[in-house]
């Protein structure tokens, strides 16, 4: 059955005192006092204090991959204002949001690496690299080799899985960044309360 957006039922208050109060001058007096100056304060303190802890104490203004930590962080407010909030949601929706909160962390995490570098350190060893001056300048070179690649055939064959891993995460990144969006896309206009 669809019930999307139908307001959820929390009772009616009954009584003549808090009716009375409910639909009072007074009452909505002391609302306006006291969210003016101490609740909205106490308010957008904690929500700093959130953005802070969740967010800002490991964002760089240099790297554009901070965004999903931000994104992230919101949807998981998002999903938790949805769940306490007035309106009923739709299960889709709902799934769709806890999957995008899902890839979001795992983007923002960025250990796609990992997965195919964990299996070709297996297979070839660890990564030893050095640096060796060149004469005449002020300049380095790099080296570097694989314990268990020996000879030169070897030594080729384990560079070339080394691209092939780099390229098989960087598929998977940038698969789920267009599910991530796709999602985003499909969703966001129904993600309110």
């Amino acid at each position: 059955m669809f019930r999307s957006k139908e307001l959820k039922d929390f009772g009616e208050r009954s009584g003549k005192i808090s009716r009375w109060w409910l639909e009072s001058d007074l009452r909505r007096s002391w609302r306006s006092f006291s969210y003016k100056f101490f609740k909205r304060p106490i308010f957008e303190i904690k929500l700093l204090y959130g953005w802070y802890v969740n967010v800002f104490r490991n964002d760089y203004d240099f790297d554009g991959h901070c965004l999903y930590a931000i994104v992230e962080y919101k949807l998981r407010r998002v999903e938790k204002a949805l769940q306490n909030g007035f309106a009923i949601q739709e299960d889709m929706d709902m799934k769709a949001l806890r999957l995008a909160v899902k890839l979001a962390r795992r983007l923002k995490e960025d250990r796609y690496d990992d997965i195919f570098l964990d299996r070709h350190e297996r297979k070839w060893g660890e990564l030893e690299t050095w640096l060796t001056p060149i004469p005449n300048t002020n300049s380095s070179q790099w080296h570097s080799r694989r314990s268990k690649a020996i000879n030169a055939e070897q030594k080729e064959q384990e560079r070339a899985e080394f691209i092939a891993c780099m390229r098989a995460a960087d598929a998977m990144v940038r698969r789920e960044q267009k599910w991530f969006y796709g999602i985003l896309n499909k969703y966001l206009r129904n993600w309110w309360d």
